[in-house]
């Protein structure tokens, strides 16, 4: 598969997760009694596995080309 369609393709993919968990994360929080002052914080958590998930594909792309 050429590099820069898989380059987009997990920029895409990850670009995705991030929307999934800004959006679920504080609901599913929310859901949950003795946790909701982790509202806050889970936008946080979405960004962390949000830059975590694009540095593995990143870190994985870059293996297959070398």
């Amino acid at each position: 598969m050429n590099l820069r369609v898989l380059e987009v393709l997990a920029a895409f993919g990850c670009l995705a997760l991030f929307v999934i968990l800004l959006v679920m994360l504080p609901a599913l929080v929310m859901g949950i009694e003795g946790l909701s002052w982790m509202e806050g914080p889970s936008y946080i958590i979405a960004l962390v596995v949000f830059i975590a998930a694009l540095s593995v594909a990143g870190y994985t792309i870059d293996k297959m080309v070398a």
